[in-house]
């Protein structure tokens, strides 16, 4: 455990074969659903409005209703250089326990490279979901990504650990909307 403060927690884990960490960070939901939770995350257009550093994401390619890709582009701060990512996304809700997961992996391909940015090649992203009592929802973030450079050290740690927490805040209260707390979504069972 590298934070625990305000009911977020972020960890941090060595991955055998890698010299970046994964990290894993926990927050607890109060007073929400689980289709208040999935329309933010997948409101790419407000990725902005509660994830640390992001500056736009966009879909590029709907497959289904729970698969698509997505372009994220990331702000470092100066002098590194912006990230941006090409993930392709997974929804799946397991039809008993109703635990909802998100799956997001780099992928290659779907569009062409920005003069200026980094593009982000190696990168595992992975939501997890689950309803609790009282009308808490369990938001678990796990994310595995290759920086594509060396990165200073005060610049890896913000992104390991005081980026997950600060998007944590902010996707906790973003989901307090009304847009997303009256959200129903057909394919998303609440308990």
């Amino acid at each position: 455990m590298k934070k625990d403060e305000n009911g977020i927690q972020v960890y941090t884990r060595s991955v055998d074969g890698y010299s970046y960490k994964a990290i894993r960070s926990v927050v607890h939901l109060e007073e929400t659903r689980l289709s208040s939770v999935v329309s933010l995350i997948r409101n790419s257009k407000d990725c902005p409005g509660w994830s640390d550093s992001c500056v736009s994401a966009t879909i590029i390619e709907w497959v289904s209703e729970l698969e698509n890709y997505v372009h994220t582009i990331t702000d470092l701060p100066w002098p590194v250089q912006d990230r941006d990512l090409v993930s392709h996304v997974i929804w799946q809700q397991d039809p008993e326990t109703l635990v909802v997961t998100m799956q997001g992996n780099a992928t290659r391909g779907k569009l062409e490279e920005n003069e200026g940015v980094v593009r982000l090649t190696e990168a595992q992203i992975n939501w997890e979901l689950t309803a609790l009592e009282n009308s808490v929802v369990k938001v678990v973030l796990e994310a595995h990504i290759n920086p594509a450079s060396l990165l200073p050290s005060w610049i890896t740690n913000m992104l390991l650990v005081d980026s997950p927490y600060s998007s944590m805040e902010g996707l906790r209260e973003r989901v307090k909307l009304k847009s997303y707390q009256e959200v129903e979504l057909a394919y998303i069972h609440e308990i």
